[in-house]
């Protein structure tokens, strides 16, 4: 049971750092930018290493991780959108980005929430009774 105190920890760990680093990054700039982006990629650092030890541990876990990386994919229509308005100014439109920022990180964060109890409550079940949803 204390391996899966650890491995929750872990992921709650890297989750944390990553989600909220990727949301930060998407309202500064500079060294504050860079030091973000760093600590991002840290938490999924943390995050490979905790699906090993997790897998190793329970195959089925899998899932929970596959969530987050979900979460994490809906970043990219974002940075490929202010790629085109760094290479096209005049179609960038940035009240509608800062909505679509808004509405990611708070879509990311709901899920990721979701995800760490569903992942919360699957490792408190005795192993004989865990089952996949």
């Amino acid at each position: 049971m204390m391996e899966r105190i650890r491995i929750f920890r872990l992921f709650v760990l890297a989750n944390v750092l990553t989600l909220t680093c990727i949301g930060l990054l998407q309202f500064t700039e500079g060294s504050v930018f860079f030091l973000f982006l760093v600590t991002m990629h840290v938490g999924i650092a943390l995050f490979i290493l905790s699906k090993k030890r997790s897998t190793a541990l329970d195959p089925s876990l899998k899932q929970f991780y596959d969530r987050i990386y979900l979460y994490l994919a809906l970043y990219i229509p974002l940075l490929l959108y202010k790629l085109c308005g760094i290479l096209s100014p005049g179609s960038y439109n940035g009240s509608m980005a800062r909505l679509a920022r808004i509405g990611v990180i708070a879509f990311s964060v709901a899920g990721s929430i979701r995800n760490a109890l569903k992942f919360y409550a699957y490792l408190s079940q005795e192993p004989e009774t865990q089952t996949v949803s």
